[in-house]
């Protein structure tokens, strides 16, 4: 029997709790890169690191990430979101915490490699397949939620890491924010049922497995190649932007509320991309959404004045955010939505490859040039070409009520 519902917009209470939860899991996927973006000045220069060393340490992060994330979402079909989100949390906890008291780069190398399996476990692979599986008629607007209540909350990310550094510095902010991804684990375990997010296919003990992935889906490679680009521009605004604009003259003050209103005006941009994916399709979002960001990205090479700067951040936040969102809702359109823990985890091995090379790429760019300017031009290359196998997706238009075959039952 379908469980009852009674919350608003026809959808059960139970799955606006899992969205709130789900809000919270991602944001804290998010949360750290944000926030180590004003400190890696500051770590850097307390141990004389150069920019290329320091983002190595992130690419391992990365690699460990990349290493499980198909998995986590094996596991969300198979177990459900809670222990993997909580795991996560933990996991993550525990890593930022060794990232506070490390003295070398060894150490830091080392306290990477279990953030990054927490990272794999916590964010929008499992939060995605719990939300997408428990609402039945507003799944769009309820993953545009998912993704812009991260930014929301991310906005004030930088704002309170370039205000604790002066007075805790880099070690006493980082380990605050260990503190409150500890936090997190628990209120995932307490708010969450242990059926939340799981497959049924796992319910009717069905096999679970990767390989049943629709891998000779010509659909489903156009797809990863385009996120990859997108994925490899958007994390190296995310990493580097803070960095980029004090290179350009300005105080971190500026250059942190210029990174946070871009984060905060994704807030409004993921539900507005997501309502788009239900009254047309997700797949024309899409387009949109990346059209966008090659538009905006030549603004970061073209744009001298912090006005201008100003008006990149409110365009560049409203199509940035709906990058995540879309990708759960086209592979949940294109696809077997019973799979869509297994599929997003696959789409992120693809993403997160992509956000390694992005990184180093404009870590390097920068050490050779001493200017991001020529990575921001190559992206803008990168962006335009992404445009082509994405228009080729073939997807037809499909109500999201009816396309949800994979709710959970009492």
């Amino acid at each position: 029997m379908t469980r009852e519902r009674g919350g608003p917009l026809g959808e059960s209470w139970q799955a606006w709790t899992a969205l709130a939860v789900g809000v919270l899991a991602v944001t804290a996927h998010s949360a750290l890169s944000i926030a180590v973006s004003v400190l890696m000045k500051a770590m850097v220069a307390d141990f004389a690191w150069n920019r290329g060393e320091f983002a190595f340490t992130m690419t391992a992060r990365m690699i460990a990430m990349i290493s499980v994330v198909a998995f986590a979402g094996q596991l969300t079909d198979r177990i459900g979101a809670r222990r993997v989100l909580a795991t996560g949390a933990l996991l993550m906890a525990i890593g930022i915490a060794g990232m506070s008291r490390v003295t070398c780069w060894s150490a830091l190398l080392a306290v990477s490699l279990v953030i990054g399996v927490g990272q794999a476990c916590v964010g929008s692979v499992a939060a995605s397949a719990l939300v997408l599986r428990l609402f039945r008629h507003r799944a769009g607007l309820a993953v545009g939620i998912l993704n812009g209540g991260d930014n929301l909350l991310n906005s004030v990310v930088p704002i309170t890491a370039a205000a604790t550094l002066p007075l805790w510095g880099w070690r006493g902010t980082l380990f605050g924010v260990a503190g409150a991804y500890l936090v997190l684990a628990g209120l995932i375990m307490a708010a969450l049922g242990a059926d939340d997010g799981r497959s049924a296919a796992a319910r009717e003990h069905l096999p679970i497995r990767l390989r049943d992935v629709p891998w000779r889906d010509g659909r489903l490679w156009t797809l990863l190649l385009g996120y990859a680009v997108v994925y490899a521009y958007i994390t190296s605004i995310q990493l580097h932007f803070h960095a980029f604009q004090t290179d350009l003259g300005r105080s971190p003050a500026v250059a942190s509320r210029l990174l946070s209103t871009q984060i905060l005006v994704g807030a409004l941009g993921a539900p507005l991309f997501g309502l788009m994916a239900e009254r047309t399709s997700a797949r024309a979002a899409l387009v949109a959404v990346v059209g966008g960001l090659a538009a905006t990205s030549v603004m970061t090479w073209t744009v001298t004045s912090t006005g201008g700067f100003a008006l990149w951040a409110v365009l560049h936040g409203l199509v940035n955010s709906g990058t995540v969102a879309l990708l759960a809702l086209v592979l949940h359109d294109l696809f077997d939505p019973r799979q869509i823990g297994r599929l997003m985890g696959v789409a992120s091995v693809s993403c997160m490859t992509a956000t390694i090379l992005g990184n180093q790429f404009t870590a390097w760019t920068f050490d050779t040039f001493h200017s991001y300017r020529p990575a921001w031009q190559f992206y803008t290359g990168l962006l335009v070409f992404a445009l082509v196998p994405i228009l080729r997706l073939n997807g037809r238009r499909r109500v999201m009520a009816e396309a949800a075959t994979d709710h959970v039952r009492a």
